[in-house]
């Protein structure tokens, strides 16, 4: 599979930005305070925690090296003094590991790409400080019109033969009432998981596509022969209208898992 894009990516920024918004409503950091970022993207997430957090230390981890770039080269056309507290690196994060280092372990829909998610929440309770905070969003969109038309245009021919085996991000991520006993279990407190729909309008069936073929059509794409995505996409575009009742202006609903958790302090 390709690399990310973070100029594709970003081509729908103000709503991929309303969940880290909704959860700045929430969060509140204090001035010195060690925050992980990880699945960071192209930064401006973690740029906007370590801005509230004045003397804070912020990393962020990305598995995409085009993804870091992009967020070292933001950092470098950021204000004066973050770069002296802010670092980015590549990593999987799957090998995350610190020991009580962090007041805040972030993560903003990226870990819906990751399997073995009770592993993976273990290491971050272990990377928390006694009464530090965990803070998750994950897109958990699977039942939607877009997420249906793709997975019944993939079980079909010409692409069933491909694209089997190969998975959508999202139906890996279980409802709020699993993770609220998983956390627990793990030693979590404070636990509150939650649904959050967000309505984002677009112009046609195609944005929604271009929205798609930055996220969850990614593995899709990349077992499909490049001499075949528009005919795919085109495919998917035609399916969408006919799902959605037309090609123009519509309104795309998105459903995202929001997860907060603290260790407790003893």
């Amino acid at each position: 599979m390709e690399d990310w894009n973070p100029e594709l990516y970003n081509r729908f920024r103000a709503y991929r930005a309303e969940p880290f918004l909704e959860i700045l409503e929430r969060l509140t950091l204090g001035r010195a305070e060690r925050i992980v970022d990880l699945g960071c993207g192209s930064g401006e997430n973690t740029l906007e925690l370590a801005r509230r957090s004045a003397d804070s230390r912020v990393l962020g981890l990305d598995s995409s090296p085009s993804m870091i770039d992009a967020a070292r080269a933001l950092l470098g056309r950021s204000e004066p003094g973050l770069g002296e507290r802010v670092s980015f690196t590549v990593g999987d994060i799957r090998e995350f590991r610190a020991d009580g280092e962090y007041a805040v372990v972030f993560s903003n829909a990226a870990l819906q790409w990751v399997a073995g998610h009770r592993g993976i929440f273990t290491a971050l309770y272990r990377a928390l400080a006694p009464g530090g905070r965990l803070v998750v969003q994950m897109p958990a969109n699977e039942s939607e019109t877009t997420q249906m038309t793709i997975l019944a245009l993939c079980g079909e021919e010409p692409w069933r033969a491909t694209l089997s085996g190969v998975g959508v991000a999202s139906r890996s991520v279980p409802g709020p009432a699993h993770y609220r006993a998983m956390l627990s279990e793990l030693g979590f407190e404070r636990i509150d998981c939650y649904y959050r729909t967000f309505e984002h309008p677009m112009r046609s069936t195609e944005e929604i596509v271009e929205w798609s073929r930055a996220t969850a059509l990614r593995p899709l794409l990349g077992a499909i022969p490049a001499s075949e995505h528009p005919r795919f996409l085109d495919a998917l575009a035609a399916r969408l209208a006919d799902a959605y009742g037309t090609s123009g202006p519509l309104v795309f609903p998105f459903r995202r898992l929001f997860i907060w958790a603290t260790r407790p302090a003893r």
